[in-house]
C-alpha cells in the first residue's frame, strides 16, 4: 500500500492558485489527489505486463484507490486483500514488489496436512503432459482439485473426492487417467508424478462398477514429473510499484490542481 500526502503549506510557489480558490483550498487539493492518484493506478495498469508475465485480468486490476478528503489530504494506492474466489492479488504481487519469500498457497497447505509434502515443502508445476498451463502460465483451479482429489489430499488426510459427481462411464474414464502418486523413482527428484500411457484392467473385481482404481505396481505405463517439490521460493523485487505510482502522481498532480483551480474561479 502507498498513501501519498500533500501539504498545502508547500504550494507557496501557487500563490495565485491558493488565492483563487476562495477558501476551498484543502477540497480542490483533495480533488486533484484523487484525479492524480487513478491516473498513477492506470499507470501502474499499463505497466504491469513489462514485469509481470502475460498477467491475468486480476491482476492487472489489482489495485484499489481510496480518495483523498480534506481532513486526510491523503491518497492511498493499494493491493486488493480480497478475492471472491482465488488468491487475493495482495499476496502474490506483494512480494515481486517486497522480494519477500512466497507464501504457501491453499494446494500446499492441503498436501502438507494430508502428509503428501513435508512441512515448509511447496510444489512447482512443470507444465508436461497430462498437465496443461494455461494462456496466463498457470494450472486451473479444477487441475488443481483433480490432482488433490486422486492424492487423497482435499480436506486433509485420507479424504479423498473425485470432483465428479456422476457415475457415467465418461466420468469414470476421466478418473481413471488421472493417476497421480508422490516418488522419486531412479535417480529422479522427488516429486508428483503422473503415469501416462495405457490403463490396464482395474483391482475393482470382476462386476466392479467402476473397474477398480489402476493398479500401481508392475504396469508397462510410464509417468512424467508434474511437480517439483522445493524449498520456500523467494522473489526477487522486480516490481517497481512505488516508483511508478509516486513518478505518476507527482508528474500529474501540478497539472491537475491548476485546472482545478481555474474552473473553481
Amino acid at each position: 500500500m502507498i498513501s501519498v500526502t500533500v501539504n498545502t503549506k508547500d504550494l507557496g510557489g501557487m500563490a495565485r492558485f491558493v488565492a483563487a480558490t476562495a477558501g476551498h483550498l484543502d477540497k480542490t487539493t483533495a480533488a486533484a489527489m484523487t484525479f492524480a492518484g487513478f491516473d498513477a493506478q492506470n499507470a501502474l495498469k499499463a505497466q504491469t505486463p513489462r514485469y509481470v508475465n502475460n498477467p491475468t485480468k486480476w491482476t492487472q486490476n489489482a489495485t484499489y484507490v481510496k480518495r483523498a478528503t480534506p481532513a486526510t489530504l491523503a491518497v492511498t494506492i493499494g493491493f486488493k486483500e480480497w478475492a471472491i474466489k482465488g488468491t487475493p492479488s495482495a499476496k502474490y504481487l506483494q512480494s515481486m514488489v517486497a522480494g519477500e519469500p512466497r507464501g504457501q498457497k491453499s494446494t500446499e497447505r492441503q498436501l502438507s496436512s494430508a502428509g503428501i509434502i513435508r512441512p515448509g515443502e511447496f510444489i512447482v508445476p512443470t507444465g508436461v503432459y497430462p498437465l496443461k498451463l494455461n494462456s496466463y502460465g498457470n494450472l486451473s483451479a479444477s487441475t488443481y482439485t483433480q490432482v488433490l482429489s486422486r492424492l487423497k489430499a482435499l480436506g486433509g488426510a485420507g479424504q479423498g473426492y473425485t470432483g465428479s459427481p456422476t457415475n457415467s462411464t465418461r466420468s469414470r474414464g476421466r478418473r481413471a487417467q488421472a493417476d497421480y502418486f508422490m516418488a522419486a523413482p531412479g535417480n529422479l527428484p522427488r516429486g508428483i508424478q503422473a503415469r501416462v500411457g495405457p490403463r490396464p484392467k482395474g483391482t475393482g473385481g470382476k462386476g466392479s462398477p467402476q473397474g477398480g482404481r489402476p493398479v500401481t505396481s508392475n504396469l508397462p505405463r510410464g509417468f512424467h514429473t508434474v511437480f517439483y517439490i522445493t524449498k520456500q521460493p523467494r522473489y526477487r523485487a522486480t516490481f517497481p510499484v512505488p516508483r511508478i505510482i509516486e513518478s505518476t502522481f507527482n508528474s500529474r498532480f501540478p497539472s491537475i490542481f491548476e485546472r482545478l483551480v481555474f474552473k473553481s474561479r
